[in-house]
């Protein structure tokens, strides 16, 4: 086995072992996670659970609370409504019967119904006027009875109170006659160990449970029964009273001692009591943290278990596809070398290519240059034709010009002696304008005097001075005009000096132009043999450009023929050696 193989399989090894590890923690990750998410829900409604059971726990308390106060309430209405008492009452209070024999009477009726309720301990009744008719059992507290005769409805309760240690609940009852008048008022004391007992039952409510009633009198709560071990009531167990004696029902949560509390509430029906049940957070929810780490536990058990079998059966299955991964990548490896000797043959075969193609180019440039070059040699015979015979004209042409020249030499000199007649007129005119410039100014002159002479003869002048004043104005436009011709006749005379200067040069322009058109005629005779013979060169030249061109073709046909093999054949020879190498190995 080779270094390759080995190295192969250990990879193999090393991936497989991989995709196990991360396929088993990815499925414990979906577990915890899947976990998470239903117990969240979960833990909520359990904790909405325990608040609902608190809160049942409240409800039913209420509910006996209100049953007992609903007992006590129709025995006070009972006692009231004694049919006998009442007309004693009545008389009593029309004055019909004296007090003494009132009290005798109402004594024994209420000492019967006394006897009869073993939750009764004292009844006091008053008449209409608030005067004690009749007592029996335990006394009321006399600041009690304008409370209880005053009250609008049936019955009226009001909180428990302690007498000679003991707690009781005092009811009053309103006694009234067939036509609905309020004849007096039955006061009656209970036993509240119900009540009590009650409170002190913590069936349910664990170590740290607690049931409380009270009321709110003056604006301040007040507890019916001392807390469990005597404790001190808490701001937040007062405000659940409060809020429970004006008829809201709820949870709070507070903090009592440095942990959490929570307290439910409720009112009580038809009295202005309130009662609620308060438990320490960690007890009240201790149980659902216990079950959500049992199920947690579970959970994480069962992901395991589930992440080990994952593994068990991601194993083989990892170890296929492993394998099947390999032959792939061999597969492809082979794909990548014959594509890699392919673009390495391109590569080359481009290199090749574009150095032929060069060359192609430079050869195809040589066979147009040569083309161009025998058509160039053509074209330069057949102009070396066109200048011979050029010459051969420019020889008679030159003969001409000659023979021109000559006659030109003839007439310039003509010219000469016309320009130097034409410069002794212009003198003469020049001696003219010169003179009548001075008449003009004497004529000027003898105007002045004259009309000098016409101002001093006054009014015989006036006609003379007139003339005389014409004769100066034509003698001032005399001499103007003179003026002007002198200027004409120096610029006439300064052409002609330039012309006669001119003339001389082209006197002697037109000897040396004699003198080189005898030397063209000569110069042309030896051009037009000169061109003869470069006429018969390009012949030759044209010949041999022509044959270099066909040549060259055949060279660009056979290259191309040659590279096209080349390129075929060395990849073939690329991959046939790898492919005898892997099949050995």
């Amino acid at each position: 086995m080779t270094k390759s193989s080995t190295a192969g399989s250990t990879n193999s090894k090393k991936l497989q072992k991989t995709l196990t590890i991360y396929a088993a923690l990815g499925i414990f990750c979906i577990s915890a996670i899947i976990a998470i998410a239903s117990i969240i829900p979960f833990y909520r409604q359990l904790l909405e659970q325990e608040q609902r059971n608190l809160l049942f726990a409240v409800k039913t308390r209420t509910l006996i609370v209100e049953e007992f106060l609903s007992k006590a309430k129709d025995i006070a209405l009972q006692i009231a409504s004694r049919t006998r008492a009442r007309q004693q009452l009545e008389k009593y209070n029309r004055g019909q019967l004296p007090l003494t024999e009132t009290v005798a009477v109402s004594n024994g009726i209420l000492a019967d119904a006394l006897n009869q309720s073993s939750e009764v301990v004292g009844i006091t009744r008053l008449a209409a006027n608030g005067i004690q008719v009749a007592l029996v059992g335990l006394p009321i507290p006399r600041e009690l009875w304008p409370i209880l005769s005053e009250g609008t409805g049936r019955t009226e309760i009001i909180a428990p109170i302690q007498l000679e240690g003991e707690d009781y609940l005092v009811v009053g009852a309103a006694i009234v006659n067939p036509a609905s008048e309020r004849v007096g008022t039955d006061i009656v004391l209970f036993k509240i160990t119900p009540l009590q007992e009650l409170v002190e039952d913590y069936t349910g409510l664990g170590e740290t449970g607690e049931t409380v009633m009270g009321s709110v009198r003056d604006g301040e709560v007040r507890l019916f029964f001392s807390l469990r071990n005597d404790a001190r009531a808490s701001g937040g167990l007062l405000a659940a009273i409060e809020k429970a004696v004006f008829g809201e029902a709820g949870i709070l949560e507070v903090e009592m001692g440095g942990t959490k509390a929570a307290i439910a509430f409720g009112p009580i029906e038809d009295s202005n009591w309130g009662l609620a049940v308060k438990m320490d957070g960690e007890e009240l929810y201790g149980q659902i943290e216990d079950r959500l780490a049992r199920i947690g536990v579970l959970i994480v058990v069962l992901s395991l278990l589930g992440a080990g079998g994952m593994v068990l059966l991601l194993r083989p299955l990892a170890g296929a596809a492993i394998v099947r991964t390999e032959a792939l990548e061999k597969q492809i490896e082979e794909h990548s070398l014959l594509v890699r000797y392919q673009a390495e043959a391109l590569e080359k075969q481009q290199r090749k290519s574009d150095f032929i193609q060069q060359a192609l180019e430079q050869m195809e440039e040589l066979r147009f240059s040569s083309t161009e070059v025998a058509e160039q040699t053509h074209a330069v015979g057949g102009a070396g034709k066109m200048a011979a015979s050029s010459a051969l004209e420019g020889t008679d042409a030159v003969e001409e010009t000659l023979e021109t020249m000559m006659n030109l030499k003839e007439s310039t000199e003509a010219i000469a002696r016309h320009l130097a007649q034409l410069d002794d007129s212009a003198v003469e005119i020049g001696s003219i304008t010169r003179l009548v410039s001075n008449f003009a100014k004497q004529t000027n002159m003898l105007a002045l005097n004259a009309a000098v002479e016409a101002a001093r003869a006054g009014e015989y002048g006036e006609g003379f001075s007139v003339v005389a004043a014409e004769i100066r104005k034509l003698a001032n436009q005399s001499r103007l005009s003179a003026s002007k011709i002198n200027t004409q006749v120096a610029n006439i005379q300064t052409a002609i000096d330039a012309a006669a200067i001119a003339t001389d040069g082209s006197i002697k322009n037109v000897n040396c132009g004699v003198d080189v058109a005898k030397k063209t005629t000569a110069a042309l005779m030896e051009v037009r043999q000169a061109i003869n013979e470069v006429v018969l060169s390009s012949l030759e030249i044209s010949r041999s450009t022509e044959e270099q061109a066909a040549a060259i073709q055949e060279v660009v046909a056979a290259i191309n023929g040659i590279d096209e093999a080349t390129e075929s054949q060395e990849v073939e020879k690329k991959f046939f050696n790898y492919k005898s190498v892997n099949s050995k190995s």
